[in-house]
């Protein structure tokens, strides 16, 4: 495949500025009209430790993250000797030297190095903390990056803290540029030119999640912080008191899921956001949300586990948790996103489902996409459609369980004259009243459980990437597929015969099309992070696909080269 991008990865102590400089190249090269990516990993701890940021511009649509980087830039010595492995001839690296902590060993033979005394210069202008400045302003030069668009986003960012703020920093960002001037540069790696604008905006997996939630008309939002996934409380907090909303920070997820139920039993559309330690604690108020028909949306952004696991790393490996976590028969519908486009529209989508179908419905994300910051066509919230609860007419005597040909019962809120009722946890008749025969039992389990099996022809479960018979077919979620739309687009060049499937419905499977995709494949792999392949599991147990699990779990996500190398092994 014609390589037609540039990644340039920043590496350097947590605390140093790395996430904020990559904040600002991917900023800068979004205004300046083309495609962005960004990756970022960080430790658990505060403050220290390894930190990186990776940003991924072009031109043209970007599906991921991709292989490596093009160009390096090393803050100090920890993350020079984390990524000296990758360097290869052709690959940029810039780093602090001299006055930084380290001096490279033998750079390889190929590489093109460009040392920048970060450090030095930044300690020359009073300002130790501006080193990330520094090599901001050396890497605008060497590599292209706006000039134009780099200096309105620091002005924009710095601005807000006063003058001298953004004078020093502005001062730091002109003395790299002066120091990369004097360099001459040998590699032949540059961003993209400039091209006209669009209308579109950059924003990371959380914040969509959140501005989803406010398009499909949230309510009532109540979370407990936990890693990776707060940045949606904090993007709800900022923006629901605008639409009447609320927001509580509960002091534990048992109470945040229970604030949810309640104000969604009194009529409001309410969510929660966690994590995989989060959920777990969750799972007995999904039982009751299942039990008592009452709409709730669980955003589940995965990490890295058991128990508290690696809190800042990436994984995939919730999904036996979201689709049978809870005791008894519990039904839910589990959503899963692929990009940070999603993150809107399949929030939108969460939330309509749990209204339309009275139950849970999670809403899977990962550690990378919560982080992970794209360019995507700016949302317009009135081309979303909005779907209601199934609302009593009044007429009559209100039986909140009542039989329907859909099996879903209407609702009534809280006041409404003849809508009394009670929703528990025990098990009820049609009016809610406790009721325990095995006939009612089993008539009710039916209830549940029927009522959302329509989701599988009503919401587009699946996509197919491909037509025809194929050697190979590739089935896989998550954050995953796009990286999978790469490599099988390379695997096409290379005249190999594959196909993708990429399933957003988790729960209920949609078994018919799992079994008509394998039908035209050889062979079935299954790529997914996390150590057990538990898609694969699902696979082999609901139809009668015999898949190749292919399942990593490093607190990295999958490269489309990892994806094309294990293709050709498997073929």
């Amino acid at each position: 495949m014609t390589k037609n991008d540039l990644i340039i990865r920043v590496g350097g102590e947590g605390g140093e500025g790395v996430i904020s400089s990559g904040d600002f190249i991917a900023a800068a090269c979004a205004r300046a009209g083309l495609e962005v990516y960004t990756f970022k990993t960080f430790p658990a701890e505060i403050k220290g430790g390894y930190a990186m940021y990776q940003v991924r511009t072009s031109p043209d649509h970007i599906y991921n993250q991709g292989d490596t980087f093009d160009v390096f830039c090393a803050f100090n010595g920890e993350a020079y000797e984390m990524n000296k492995h990758l360097l290869r001839p052709g690959t940029a690296f810039v780093y602090d030297y001299p006055g930084g902590d380290f001096e490279p060993d033998a750079i390889p033979a190929g590489v093109h190095a460009y040392p920048i005394p970060m450090t030095a210069a930044a300690k020359e202008l009073k300002s130790a903390r501006s080193k990330n400045m520094v090599a901001l302003g050396a890497l605008s030069v060497l590599f292209n990056i706006s000039e134009e668009t780099l200096s309105e986003v620091l002005s924009k960012k710095f601005g807000k803290k006063g003058q001298e703020v953004l004078d020093a920093n502005l001062a730091a960002f002109a003395k790299g540029k002066s120091l990369a001037q004097g360099i001459k540069k040998t590699d032949t790696w540059r961003v993209a030119d400039p091209k006209p604008p669009k209308d579109v905006i950059v924003i990371s997996g959380n914040d969509a999640v959140g501005m989803g939630s406010l398009i499909g008309k949230l309510d009532f939002f109540s979370a407990y912080p936990i890693t990776p996934a707060t940045e949606i409380a904090k993007y709800v907090a900022t923006h629901i008191p605008k639409f009447g909303g609320t927001l509580v920070q509960a002091e534990d997820e048992i109470a945040s899921i229970s604030q949810v139920l309640g104000a969604s039993y009194a009529g409001k559309r309410s969510m929660t956001a966690t994590s995989g330690p989060g959920l777990a604690l969750m799972s007995e108020m999904l039982g009751m949300s299942a039990m008592s028909e009452v709409p709730v949306m669980v955003v589940d952004v995965q990490r890295g586990g058991p128990s508290t696991g690696l809190p800042t790393k990436h994984e995939q490996s919730d999904l036996f948790l979201a689709i049978h976590g809870g005791h008894g028969d519990a039904p839910r519908i589990v959503l899963s996103v692929e990009n940070v486009k999603d993150c809107v529209d399949m929030a939108v989508d969460a939330l309509n489902l749990a209204e339309q179908y009275q139950c849970p419905v999670l809403l899977m994300s990962d550690g990378s996409l919560a982080f992970s910051t794209q360019t995507i066509p700016a949302p317009d919230p009135s081309s979303y459609k909005i779907v209601h609860r199934k609302r009593w007419d009044g007429q009559g005597e209100y039986k909140r369980y009542v039989m329907t040909d859909d099996l879903i019962s209407p609702m009534a809120d809280p006041g409404t004259p003849g809508g009394m009722h009670v929703a528990t946890g025990l098990e009820h008749g049609e009016t809610g009243a406790p009721k325990y025969t095995a006939e009612n039992h089993e008539l009710q389990a039916r209830k549940r459980f029927g009522k959302i099996k329509t989701v599988v022809d009503q919401y587009a479960p699946v996509e197919v990437d491909g037509s025809g018979a194929a050697d190979i077919g590739i089935i896989t979620w998550g954050s995953t597929i796009g990286v999978v739309r790469e490599a099988v687009m390379r695997l096409r060049e290379e005249g190999i015969k594959v196909k993708g499937f990429y399933p957003k419905l988790m729960w209920p499977m949609p078994v018919a099309q799992y079994e008509a995709f394998a039908a035209t494949c050889k062979k079935i792999l299954v790529p997914e992070v996390n150590f057990q392949g538990q898609l694969s599991h699902f696979i082999r147990a609901e139809t009668s696909i015999k898949p190749i699990p292919y399942a990593i779990c490093g607190g990295l996500p999958f490269t489309p080269a990892q994806i094309v190398q294990k293709v050709k092994e498997v073929i």
